[in-house]
């Protein structure tokens, strides 16, 4: 159920200044509906919260737009949190868009550009990857490579072991909503 809009004015006109954080947070939200407006504008709405508080703000304002029909314009640096409210995205960097689209998008625009993760305490990889035709990143235990196809993996696996490398771990970047973020604002 919405907040009562009208127990919430009673509630201003009372005074706040014990209210907590999330208190605050759901009395601004209510006072912003009280124009039932078609668009509502949140910056930061999870700020401060504790993780229940957070939740809690999530899915009020999932109950707003499912049941009022309220576009909420939601900005916000707590990305996986982001991921989990909204639809569609746009990522700003530097005053220019780097993406605006659908999550569902977003994240299969990613999937070509997903590197591969090799974890090895061995710097002899580096040498057999680089035998292979292949440039890595290096990064303290792991080494990062492009987007290969699963039988070119294999392959490097095998030579690896072959050259007496120990392979500790071979897997995808994560490809979160952060991650990717940080890939767009890196290659702009």
């Amino acid at each position: 159920m919405l907040p009562n809009l009208r127990a919430v004015a009673v509630a201003v006109g009372q005074g706040t200044a014990q209210f907590s954080l999330g208190m605050k947070q759901r009395l601004g939200i209510a006072m912003a509906l009280l124009h039932d407006p078609a668009l509502l504008i949140l910056d930061e709405a999870t700020n401060g919260l504790d993780p229940n508080g957070i939740v809690e703000m999530r899915e009020l304002l999932k109950r707003i737009n499912r049941e009022r029909g309220i576009t909420l314009l939601v900005s916000s640096h707590l990305l996986g949190e982001i991921e989990k409210l909204v639809t569609h995205v746009g990522i700003l960097h530097r005053g220019r868009l780097q993406f605006q689209g659908t999550i569902e998008a977003l994240v299969q625009q990613q999937q070509t550009m997903r590197a591969v993760e090799l974890r090895t305490g061995d710097q002899a990889a580096a040498r057999v990857l680089d035998a292979s035709g292949l440039l890595g990143t290096m990064r303290d235990d792991s080494i990062a490579l492009p987007s290969l196809p699963r039988e070119r993996i294999a392959a490097i696996n095998r030579a690896l072991v072959a050259a007496g490398v120990e392979v500790y771990e071979i897997g995808l970047e994560r490809n979160d909503i952060e991650s990717i973020f940080m890939d767009l604002v890196e290659a702009a």
